[in-house]
């Protein structure tokens, strides 16, 4: 083997130098469809994003207001009632995430609330990346433990927040202003959107589009999803609607001189016409296990996909999965973020005939008095996720809020009586990895995009418990062309 110097010392290699005169820009790009949403009304959002510059998506965001209600304390005769957004925060209110452009769908995530809330966030970002979300987002600080230890919007408080202060029966949960003139309490969030084109580290060529803009396009979470609003069922009104409001995408683009267009254009010919970028994207399954089933229950989930890389599941109680259906009752339970063990014995998927893995993995929550056997399904999920080899670990899961519970309505509550804020959250996210070289190349998942084998997890229950609503994601790889007219396609 040749010798040649280490990189540290190796002089010779530097970064390349900028060619045409680069410079960064700031632009706003407002809704083309209204002002003012509703999760009960005008729902949908739509921004077109239209420049002459390159687009830098992972440094850009989305920037919006949600006023709530004056929410009554119908026990204590007041307006003090109070509000918690769901761990996902900001992007708890965006229930389907949709990008398109000249009719081309680029992108499309159905409850994406439900797999930021409880899968990504949790498994992926840490106690900074947390504590970066309780300014951004107005998040909980620490949910590790047991402290109250969040932010904090108190009754006439107009700006900023605090720790571990304000009414002592909703410590760390988003109090309506009911002290400030006016019916309502507004909070800004300022989230990155997660997937696609939004996630792949390339910036995108926007001037070589043609005159049709690419879409953004966001549904609006029913309002009972989206936290939790008192910590005693039935002491308040229900949160029956929010509003969002000045909502805009805030771009980072890029200015270049014409001839880095020219050399962007000649290597697009070069490369038969189009510009290759590639992500990952994600896709939701719904399924569901009928109350007291025990033994291998089976979910479908038919993912037609080149690139299957990895399948994460969560499940919950089915009386409070989906839109508000417990009604009343389901006002202190967070229902984006929670998941249960399923008191499963183990679990595996399904592949036509092939089983991955070829043993279950073994988890055996449903022993009583035994400590649970988590380390193998930490292990798979970090597969997914990279972190296995590392010593960074996976996000904030641990002992205390990791599989502890079983997937039963009583688990997701806030808390009772008060002190609400003091109830840690409970995450139980599964996954299994179905890459053979994970990160050094795309298009080495599970092939299913040319097969009509059935597609199944397969969950195995140990012991009887109520009825539950599985939502399983699957993560597969993307490619986008844009072609030398200027159009978007997608191959996945």
């Amino acid at each position: 083997m040749e010798r040649a110097l280490p990189s540290s010392i190796d002089y010779t290699k530097i970064l390349p130098i900028a060619a045409g005169n680069p410079r960064v820009m700031r632009r706003t790009f407002l809704p083309v469809n209204g002002q003012t949403f509703t999760a009960e009304g005008n729902n949908i959002v739509r921004i077109e994003i239209s420049a002459n510059q390159f687009w830098d998506a992972q440094h850009s965001y989305l920037r919006f207001n949600v006023r709530l209600p004056v929410i009554r304390d119908n026990v204590a005769g007041n307006n003090n009632g109070t509000f918690g957004f769901d761990f996902g925060g900001g992007h708890g209110i965006i229930r389907r995430l949709r990008v398109e452009q000249a009719g081309n769908i680029i992108m499309d995530c159905n409850r994406y609330d439900r797999l930021l809330a409880s899968i990504l966030l949790p498994a992926q970002g840490d106690l900074n990346n947390l504590g970066h979300r309780s300014i951004t987002e107005n998040c909980r600080y620490n949910n590790i433990g047991n402290a109250a230890n969040m932010t904090v919007v108190e009754a006439g408080a107009t700006t900023g927040g605090s720790f571990n202060s304000g009414i002592s029966t909703n410590s760390g949960q988003l109090a309506p202003n009911a002290a400030a003139p006016g019916p309502f309490n507004s909070l800004q969030f300022c989230i990155p959107l997660v997937g696609g084109l939004f996630s792949q580290s390339k910036l995108v060529p926007l001037q070589l589009l043609s005159s049709a803009p690419l879409t953004i396009e966001i549904e609006l979470a029913p309002p009972l999803d989206v936290g939790a609003r008192d910590v005693i069922a039935g002491n308040a009104d229900a949160l029956t609607d929010y509003t969002v409001e000045n909502i805009r995408y805030i771009a980072s683009l890029v200015e270049t001189s014409p001839d880095v267009d020219a050399q962007v254009r000649m290597v697009q010919e070069m490369s038969g016409g189009n510009i290759v970028l590639n992500s990952t994207d994600y896709t939701h399954f719904n399924g569901n296990i009928a109350a007291n089933a025990t033994g291998q229950q089976a979910i479908n989930v038919p993912a037609r996909r080149k690139s299957m890389k990895s399948i994460f599941f969560v499940g919950a109680s089915s009386t409070y999965a989906a839109g508000g259906a417990g009604g009343d009752t389901q006002s202190v339970n967070y229902n984006q973020s929670f998941g249960g063990n399923f008191n499963m014995v183990d679990y595996h998927v399904k592949i036509g005939s092939l089983q991955y893995p070829a043993t279950p993995v073994r988890c055996d929550f449903h022993l009583a008095n035994a400590p649970f056997l988590r380390g193998e399904a930490m292990m798979e999920l970090s597969k997914c996720f990279g972190t296995t080899g590392s010593t960074i670990g996976l996000g904030i899961l641990n002992t205390c809020n990791y599989a502890a519970t079983s997937c039963d309505t009583a688990n997701q509550v806030v808390g009772t009586g008060g002190g609400g804020g003091n109830a840690p959250f409970r995450f139980s996210p599964f996954g299994l990895d179905l890459e053979a070289f994970q990160r050094t190349a795309i298009e080495s998942g599970v092939n299913t995009a040319d097969r009509s084998t059935p597609i199944t997890l397969v969950v195995n229950i140990g012991t009887a418990q109520e009825a539950i609503n599985v939502d399983a994601f699957v993560a597969f790889d993307s490619l986008y062309y844009i072609d030398n007219s200027g159009i978007i396609s997608v191959s996945h």
